[in-house]
Order: C-alpha cells, then structure tokens, then sequence
C-alpha cells in the first residue's frame, strides 16, 4: 500500500494508493500500488468460524461450535440462553439472566445483568471476511471488539528497518493509539480474537510507502528472524501478507517464495496473501509464480482508490482475469467503501460481489479497506457485504 506522492502528472492528494501489493494510511487510503488506471500500463460473522489456511485443502481448520442467533428486536422479551446478533455494533449477546418476563426488553450494549457478550459461528461459514487495521489511529476500536462479521483481521503494517527498501531485512511493528485501550490489550485481544471468537490475524508487511528488497539469503533470513520476533511478542498470528514491493520495486520473487515457505515450515498452517493492484501484470506473473511454489494461499486485488477500479462491471470483468489465473479458491476480492473519489457506495460493492460470486461460487472471500473508517461509517461493509459473503 502506498503513499500517492503523484498520479498521472497531478499533485499529492494526501491518500495512500494501490501498486504491487501494498497499502494505504487513512480512511480514503489504500494498501496500494503505483496506480495506472485500468487498461494503461504502469511503470516498471464471526460467522465466519474457520478460514482456510495453507495448502489446497482450504478451509480445514475446525469452527467454533455452531450457534443458532436471532437479530435483536427492541421490545422483545428472549429466553435464557438465546444468542442474538446486535446489529449497531455487529456483536453477538446471549441472555445470561431472566427475570419474570424473560430478558425484559432490555438492550444487550445497556444491561450487564440480562446479557454477556458471546461468540457465535454459523454452520459451513467458510469464506473470508477480511478487514485491514492500520496501526496509525490514535483511538481505534479494540480487536476483540471488531463487528463481528470480520473473520480475518491483518495488521497493517510491519515496516522495514532504515527505511524502505531496508537496510538489514528486519522489520517492526508498532502497537496502534491506546484511545480505547487498542495498545494496551494488544496482546490479549489478539489470542482472544483467535482462540475464542475464531478470527484469523494476518501481519501485514510493507504498504504506504515501505516497500522490500530481498536481494540475497542473508537479508532473507533477518526478515525471518524478524517476523519470529514479531510472532513471539505477540504471542502468535496466523499468517503474513506481502505489501513489500511498490513502485518500480519489482519484487525478489525467487527470495520472497524461499522466506514465505521458511515461515510455512516453522510455523503450520501459516497463511500468506498479498493484495495486487488488479491490472499490474509484474503482479499478475508474482502471485501466479507464489501459488505454483506453494508459497501463497490466496491473492486478493485492490478494488478502490483508482480510476474504474469502483466499477462493478470492472470487477467482474478483471476478477474472470485473476481466477484464470489462480483458480477460484486462491481469489479474494478487495472492496473500500466510502465517500472519497473512486470508493464504492455500499450499494457498488453489493452489486460487485453478487456478480463476482455468480460467476465464480467458490471465490475465497473479499476483504475491506478499513475497519476505522467501517466503524465510523456505521459498518456498511460488515453489515451489508459481509452477509452476502457468509449468508
């Protein structure tokens, strides 16, 4: 994701935008890529249980244990033990105390003693619902508390030492703003988010501007060591995604597929992606030649932040391109909804996904660019996307 210094001739517009797979740095940022509009060359829930992890066999992790919810309704009285889905906050609550009519009409954000915060997965929700968390918020929400319909959560983002493209291969990550308590729950919420809600937490690398060299196997194998570091401190993720090549950085493919395995090996079931800028054929041949050495579980192409790229018709039409190329299951569809130039309207992304997912069934997923700026928008991607993603 990158740092739109310029577009086409035009001054900086303060944004980050797509080119290789990277990222952005706000609400109308992109994890991006040197950006040429389509057709013109660039320069050189938790429904959602399990995600598929690594190999083909996608989605073998096992789900939480299957609830059956309701959507919460004002004024009604739910038994004990009912699970409800709070749609203002996309959290699931389940009635912990009754009284002589049931849990009262209360709401489940107002009463502590009615209702508890739970998990809920539905049956064969198997699809990823993923959502980038840049690290630059002053007062984000917490991870755990993320709606709940975001299976797949990427931390973005780890940046090189001495700047990009790194001096030593090692990088670093920085906790985001503590407004609510993000930076001091880290941690926990990180492992509560995987062991109990059942998300997946993705570290993103690279984006807005830090871009990666790997021209040798020692530089290699500090990022190794980095990432390890990074893993331990964490106390665990699930995977990685390359945002390391931006630009005219054409990526170190031979070494980015020796580090990705190194990673598979120490850690199973270490998930890798990237998110290509859609039309970049540098991008196209890297994550094609990932796949075959079984170093990438899936791709997922930017459709935001550049020209045509919030066209429905446009994502349909280039994600044909992208399962040619990687099959369906190796596909994941990248949407931003907002009000800056060139993001979809919520409607534009239910029209893309529908389009994409009646061509092609078995598409791995779609994520979103940003979870902030979701929240801020009242959760137009978890609240409206994501169902149609996991009905």
């Amino acid at each position: 994701m990158k740092t739109l210094l310029k577009y086409l001739g035009m001054a900086a517009i303060g944004g980050a935008i797509l080119s290789g797979c990277g990222g952005g740095s706000s609400a109308g940022d992109a994890p991006g890529a040197s950006l040429a509009p389509p057709g013109v060359s660039a320069a050189p829930d938790t429904r959602a249980g399990a995600i598929a992890g690594s190999g083909a066999d996608a989605g073998s992790s096992a789900l939480l244990a299957a609830c059956n919810a309701v959507t919460w309704r004002a004024g009604v009285n739910y038994a004990l033990g009912t699970v409800v889905l709070y749609t203002p906050n996309g959290l699931y609550y389940k009635v912990v105390q009754v009284a002589g009519n049931g849990s009262d009409g209360t709401t489940p954000t107002i009463s502590t003693w009615y209702w508890a915060q739970t998990t809920c997965a539905q049956p064969g929700a198997q699809k990823i619902v993923g959502g980038y968390y840049p690290n630059w918020t002053p007062s984000p929400i917490r991870i755990r508390d993320v709606n709940a319909r975001y299976n797949l959560i990427y931390l973005f983002h780890a940046v090189p030492v001495g700047g990009s493209p790194g001096t030593t291969g090692a990088v670093t990550f920085s906790a985001p703003g503590n407004g609510r308590g993000a930076a001091t729950n880290l941690k926990a919420d990180i492992q509560y988010a995987r062991s109990t809600q059942g998300r997946k937490i993705i570290l993103s690398v690279g984006g807005a501007g830090n871009g990666m060299s790997f021209p040798n196997r020692s530089k290699s194998q500090t990022f190794v060591n980095s990432i390890a570091s990074i893993y331990t401190q964490l106390g665990g993720f699930d995977g990685m995604d390359w945002n390391t090549f931006e630009a005219d950085q054409r990526p170190d493919t031979a070494e980015m597929i020796w580090i990705s395995l190194e990673l598979k090996k120490r850690y199973p079931g270490f998930i890798i992606s990237a998110p290509p800028a859609p039309w970049n054929a540098v991008d196209k041949e890297f994550c094609r030649a990932m796949v075959a050495a079984g170093a990438m579980d899936y791709a997922a192409p930017q459709y935001y932040d550049g020209p045509g790229l919030n066209d429905p018709a446009y994502v349909a039409d280039n994600v044909r391109q992208w399962v040619a190329l990687l099959g369906a299951n190796r596909v994941v569809v990248g949407f931003g909804i907002g009000n800056a130039s060139n993001y979809m309207s919520r409607e534009q992304a239910i029209s893309a996904w529908n389009q994409v997912r009646a061509n092609h069934p078995d598409i791995r997923g779609g994520f979103n660019w940003q979870i902030h700026t979701d929240e801020e928008q009242g959760w137009p991607f978890a609240n409206s996307v994501a169902p149609l993603i996991n009905p």
